[in-house]
């Protein structure tokens, strides 16, 4: 871990994560970004845009997928965590001093919090494989999560104040053109940044999002990669990520998508700092990753966040997870718990679209960088590329239409095979979940059963999760979400060897 310090702040930052300092008059900001060859760019252009009759900095213009800690000459403290930012970040007090770290200390012997681990489960719930926004406790006691589209202020050693960095600029009728201006301008923003890339690899999906994370200069030392599925139902998907990767002038080599079923273990351990549901797909992420570190790619470019942008109003207010089952897996007093984290997001201001925290989950990103070398990157949690489809969903409202990604296929048609223009759709991946959990059932259950004790202590019924992971292996019509989310919380409890309560300490 790397470590900045002042009088007031202790700053611990993991090795993956890039950091650039600079003083100012009122005090000294600190830049973090995921991406360490383009970290320099994203300062400097935010450090350009700096009013310094202002005493804090231009918040707005931080990039989606990045942070910045603000420590000002007074000794208070301020902090930015983006909309999209690719790397967790945490905070508390410790004898009047605060401390900030980009890793959660679950190894350190502190104290954990039931209530917080019940709160991730909400989160999971909700927020399908997002991050949780709308509550800030964590697995450990002492530690909070800073949100992400917020900026979050401490004064005098104690929390003062948190707003939310608003991006949408477009409450105003916009022009079709301009749109498309916007949209354009935002994708050679992208192709420049990448513009010292060498060696890299792109999933080839046979789709908008992923094609045109391609359009970058430096495509002669590209690979692609496509997870294939030996199904009825895809038998479409093959002609296109071939045509794809043709297009693009890259060799694209296929995987087993058999063998990269969602549940799929992972062959090196996962530890991240939270539980996410997104753990369900990492035997994927992992086999995308070991053909990078194969070529030694830099980057793995990837379409996350493209539906998310363009083909959803982000206007309105996120669709949440309705009719968990009370009933189900939770005993009495850890429902009581779920409930609160429940109403809490239904009425939180940290589910609205616009604010960009719902582009897509990057903490995966983390883990792929560490273990692998590569960084993954998708255009769609640039800056401008968010601010784009906020105007192409402005426009959209006008029109009274729901957004699509018809303005990328007519603003970047240069960029993208016609095979893909001319697609209907993409196949659904509801069989493959199907045939995940006819083939990973009994699995799924012993890992449940690994962690019994942990369940228990929570007040959550191992049998009820045990009994829905065999009916969903059965086929049977019955929801999943339950057991995606005590999945990925079994699979973080065992991951950091913690399968009985006594294994750690707990707050009163």
């Amino acid at each position: 871990m790397k470590r900045w310090k002042s009088a007031t702040v202790d700053v611990h930052i993991r090795p993956a994560v890039a950091i650039r300092e600079r003083g100012c008059q009122n005090g000294t900001s600190l830049y973090l970004s995921l991406y360490v060859d383009e970290i320099d760019e994203r300062a400097e252009a935010f450090w350009s845009r700096e009013d310094p009759e202002k005493r804090e900095p231009a918040w707005r213009e931080l990039e989606l997928s990045d942070a910045l800690i603000y420590v000002s000459n007074d000794g208070s403290i301020a902090v930015a965590r983006g909309a999209a930012c690719a790397f967790s970040l945490y905070w508390r007090m410790n004898g009047g001093r605060m401390q900030l770290s980009t890793a959660l200390p679950i190894s350190q012997g502190q104290p954990f919090s039931r209530v917080g681990l019940l709160t991730a489960v909400v989160g999971a719930c909700l927020h399908s494989s997002y991050e949780i926004n709308a509550v800030t406790e964590t697995p450990l006691a002492l530690w909070r999560r800073f949100r992400r589209g917020a900026v979050t202020r401490f004064d005098g050693g104690a929390f003062a104040d948190e707003e939310r960095i608003e991006l949408n600029e477009f409450r105003r009728n916009v022009t079709r053109e301009e749109v498309g201006h916007l949209v354009r301008a935002a994708f050679e923003h992208y192709t420049r940044s990448q513009r010292h890339v060498g060696a890299s690899v792109l999933e080839v999906s046979g789709g908008f999002d992923s094609t045109l994370a391609a359009a970058i200069p430096s495509r002669q030392a590209m690979r692609g990669v496509s997870a294939c599925f030996p199904y009825y139902e895809f038998r479409f998907e093959e002609e296109v990520q071939h045509e794809t990767a043709q297009f693009l002038s890259i060799p694209r080599e296929k995987l087993d998508g058999v063998d990269l079923f969602p549940y799929s273990p992972p062959s090196v351990p996962v530890r991240f700092d939270e539980p996410s549901v997104f753990v369900t797909g990492i035997r994927h992420v992992e086999a995308v990753a070991r053909f990078a570190a194969k070529y030694s790619a830099e980057r793995i470019y990837t379409g996350h966040g493209g539906d998310q942008c363009f083909s959803t109003d982000l206007l309105g207010q996120e669709t949440l997870v309705e009719n968990l089952i009370h009933s189900g897996p939770f005993r009495r007093e850890a429902w009581k718990v779920v409930k609160r984290g429940i109403e809490l997001t239904r009425k939180s201001p940290w589910i609205e679209r616009s604010i960009g925290t719902l582009v897509y989950d990057a903490r995966p990103d983390v883990w792929v960088r560490e273990t692998f070398g590569a960084t993954m990157r998708t255009p769609f949690s640039d800056r401008q590329v968010f601010l784009s489809a906020l105007a192409w969903s402005q426009w959209c409202r006008q029109q009274g239409r729901r957004p699509d990604k018809t303005i990328l296929a007519e603003e970047l048609n240069d960029l993208l095979p016609r095979a893909i223009i001319e697609r209907k759709g993409k196949v659904a991946y509801d069989g493959v979940w199907l045939r995940a959990y006819r083939r990973q059932a009994p699995r799924i259950a012993n890992l449940f059963e690994d962690v019994r004790a942990m369940f228990a202590y929570l007040g959550v019924s191992t049998d009820w999760l045990q009994r829905r992971v065999f009916e969903l292996g059965e086929w049977q019509e019955e929801s999943d979400r339950e057991v995606l989310v005590f999945y990925a919380i079994a699979l973080w409890l065992s991951s950091w060897g913690i399968t009985r309560p006594g294994d750690v300490s707990w707050d009163a």
